[in-house]
C-alpha cells in the first residue's frame, strides 16, 4: 500500500507537469493558440465596450492577505519576476492593478504605467516602484486618510507572465483591540491610530472584493485551519466563498513542524475548511516562495547581497521549491505503515484518497494553472454577455449611418437654403414668443431671480460714478415695491421688463450732480449776434455734460443687462 501511495504521487506529478512547463504554457496560451486568440478577442471587446460606455468588467484576481503573510512574494512568483517590496509593514497604500500579458518575445519585463490622464507610458521597474513609494509616503503623511481606493494601473508583458489581472490590495492589519467604555483612556494614541488604520484598510479591501466578476485569492499563513483571520474578512464580501480561492503560504517552513505523517495529512486535507465552506471556489492550495532577491537595483538583501542573478534564476528556484515540497511530502507519506486490520486498511485507503485530492493543490504551478482556468471561464462568460450588447449597438449605429447617408445623398443647394430659412424662421418665432411671453422653456433651467441676474452682470445701484440718493435699505424696499418679481425666475420679455423697471427706479434715485458757479459762468459764453447771455443754451450745455459724466455709466450698465437677458 505504501508503494500504491507513491505511485499515486508520481501519477499526479506526471499529470500536472505539463501545466507547469513554459513549453506547455506557450502552446496553450501563446500566440496562435486558441486561448491566446480568446484573450486578444476579449481585449478588443473590452476596448469596444469602453468606447460605447457599455457595462463590462474585466475578470481579475483580487489578492487579499494580512501583513507579513507572504502575499507580495506570492504575487511575484505568479508574475515570474520580482516587483514588490517584500517584508513587514504597510508596503501598499493604494491597490495596484497588475495587467499581465504573456509575451514569449520579452526576455525582460516590459512595464507601462497609466497616469492620472488615462494614458499609458513605458516605465522601468525602478520608476514604477518609486511612484508607488511616493504614493505611500504621501498617504502616510495625509492627516485625513491612510489609504486610497484608486488603483495604480500597471501593464506588464513578459515571457513568464500569465494572461491575468492581479489586484494587489493593501495588507490587512492585525491591530490590537482598543479598550472601550471606562477603560478607553488606557489606549494610547499609537494604538488608536493603528486601530483606525486597520479599519480603513479593511473597508478598502472589502469594497474591492464586492465586484461579482472578481476572483478572490485569500492568502493565509496559519497552522490551524480553525483560525483564519483573512478568511473572516473575505466572508464579509463573499459569505459562502463561492468566488474565493484559499492559499496557504510558507509551506516549506511548516512541514518540519509536523511530528507525524498523520498530522501533516490532516493539515493538507483541511477538512474543517471543507465543512465550513463547502461551496468555496478552490483550495486550499499550498505554496512556498524561495527567499532572496534578484540582483537588480533595489533588489539586494540587508547585507548588500543578492540571491539570484536574474529573473530566470528566480523562476527556476520557484520550480525547485515546488518540487522539493512535493518530494518531502511524498517522503513523509511514505512513512505510513501498512496495516493488516480493517481499520488500518481504511486509514491507508483514506491516505490514498487524500493523496489524490491534495497533491494537485501543492505548488505555485498548480495554483497558477487553477487561477488561469477560472479566469478563462470568466472571460468566456463575459464575452457571452457583451457580444449581444455590442451587436445591438452595431445595429443601431448602422441605422443611424444609413439615415445620414440618405440625407447626404439628397443634399442640394436649394435644400440647404430651405433648411437654413426654416431654422431662421423657427429661431425668430421662438425668440418672439419668449419676448411676448411663453411658458414653453422650463424656468428652473432658463429663468433667473433678480439676485442671480445682479450676481452675473451687476446692480444699477452700485455703479462707479453714479451715486444713489437713497440708502441701500431704501433701495431694497423700493425694489420690492416698484420693480416686483424679485424672487421669481424670469426669462425673455418678462426678465427684460423687470430690468427696465429697475433701470427706471435707478434713474429716479440717481443723485443729481453738483453745479458750481464757475461752470455756470463758463457755460454762458457769448452769442454770435449779440453780447447778451443765452441762458437756454447755457442750461443745455450744463445738462449734456453732467449727463455724460453721471448718466452714461448707467446706460452702459443697462446695455450689459439687456445683452445678458437676450
Amino acid at each position: 500500500e505504501s508503494w500504491m501511495l507513491l505511485d499515486v504521487i508520481s501519477d499526479s506529478d506526471s499529470d500536472d507537469d505539463s501545466d507547469g512547463t513554459m513549453d506547455g504554457y506557450d502552446a496553450e496560451y501563446g500566440q496562435g493558440s486558441e486561448k491566446g486568440a480568446l484573450y486578444d478577442a476579449y481585449n478588443m471587446l473590452h476596448s469596444l465596450a469602453q468606447d460605447f460606455e457599455k457595462p463590462f468588467d474585466a475578470p481579475a484576481v483580487v489578492v487579499v492577505g494580512h501583513q507579513s503573510s507572504g502575499k507580495s512574494a506570492l504575487i511575484e512568483a505568479l508574475m515570474g519576476f520580482q516587483f514588490n517590496q517584500v517584508g513587514g509593514g504597510t508596503k501598499t497604500r493604494r491597490p495596484v492593478a497588475l495587467r499581465m500579458q504573456y509575451n514569449p518575445r520579452c526576455s525582460t519585463p516590459k512595464c507601462f504605467l497609466q497616469g492620472d490622464d488615462g494614458i499609458e507610458r513605458p516605465k522601468t521597474l525602478q520608476e514604477i516602484q518609486e511612484y508607488i513609494e511616493a504614493e505611500n509616503d504621501r498617504l502616510e503623511r495625509d492627516p485625513v486618510r491612510s489609504f486610497d481606493a484608486r488603483e495604480i494601473n500597471v501593464r506588464m508583458e513578459y515571457k513568464y507572465c500569465p494572461n491575468m489581472i492581479l489586484i494587489d490590495t493593501p495588507g490587512l492589519i492585525a491591530a490590537p483591540k482598543v479598550p472601550r467604555g471606562r477603560n478607553a483612556g488606557q489606549a494610547n494614541a499609537q494604538q488608536r491610530a493603528l486601530s483606525a488604520s486597520a479599519r480603513e484598510a479593511e473597508r478598502l479591501v472589502v469594497s474591492k472584493m464586492r465586484c461579482p466578476d472578481y476572483i478572490i485569492l485569500c492568502v493565509e499563513d496559519t497552522m490551524d485551519w480553525k483560525h483564519g483571520s483573512t478568511r473572516e474578512v473575505v466572508q464579509k464580501a463573499d459569505p459562502d466563498l463561492s468566488r474565493t480561492v484559499i492559499v496557504n503560504t510558507k509551506l516549506d517552513t511548516k512541514i518540519p513542524q509536523f511530528g507525524s505523517a498523520a498530522d501533516l495529512m490532516d493539515y493538507l486535507r483541511a477538512e474543517i475548511v471543507d465543512r465550513i465552506s463547502p461551496h468555496k471556489l478552490g483550495g486550499p492550495f499550498f505554496s512556498s516562495v524561495p527567499s532572496g532577491r534578484v540582483g537588480r537595483q533595489g533588489g539586494y538583501d540587508e547585507d548588500g547581497q543578492y540571491m539570484f542573478d536574474n529573473d530566470d534564476d528566480f523562476v527556476a528556484a520557484c520550480a525547485d521549491s515546488e518540487d522539493n515540497d512535493r518530494g518531502i511530502i511524498a517522503q513523509r507519506l511514505k512513512s505510513i505503515k501498512p496495516q493488516s486490520d480493517r481499520s488500518g486498511n481504511a486509514r491507508n485507503n483514506a491516505a490514498l484518497a487524500a493523496a489524490r485530492a491534495f497533491l494537485p493543490r501543492v505548488g505555485l504551478g498548480r495554483l497558477r494553472g487553477f487561477l488561469e482556468r477560472r479566469v478563462d471561464e470568466c472571460y468566456r462568460r463575459n464575452v457571452a454577455k457583451i457580444v449581444p450588447l455590442l451587436q445591438a449597438e452595431h445595429a443601431s449605429v448602422e441605422r443611424r449611418l444609413q439615415v445620414v447617408e440618405t440625407e447626404l445623398d439628397a443634399l442640394s443647394v436649394e435644400r440647404l437654403k430651405a433648411g437654413a430659412d426654416a431654422f431662421c424662421d423657427e429661431f425668430c418665432s421662438a425668440l418672439k414668443d419668449s419676448i411676448q411671453g411663453s411658458v414653453t422653456a422650463p424656468s428652473h433651467m432658463f429663468g433667473e431671480t433678480l439676485e442671480q441676474e445682479v450676481g452675473s452682470v451687476g446692480s444699477f445701484s452700485d455703479i462707479s460714478g453714479c451715486p444713489m440718493a437713497v440708502t441701500q435699505r431704501t433701495w431694497e424696499r423700493l425694489l420690492d415695491d416698484e420693480v416686483g418679481n424679485k424672487d421669481h425666475r424670469l426669462y425673455g420679455g418678462s426678465q427684460y421688463h423687470r430690468a427696465i423697471r429697475e433701470f427706471n427706479l435707478a434713474s429716479r434715485c440717481l443723485r443729481l450732480p453738483t453745479i458750481t458757479e464757475d461752470e455756470i459762468a463758463n457755460a454762458a459764453g457769448v452769442g454770435d449776434t449779440h453780447d447778451g447771455v443765452n441762458f437756454l443754451r447755457a442750461s443745455c450745455v450744463i445738462a449734456l455734460e453732467k449727463a455724460r459724466v453721471s448718466f452714461d455709466p448707467l446706460l452702459e450698465a443697462l446695455r450689459l443687462r439687456m445683452c445678458h437677458v437676450m
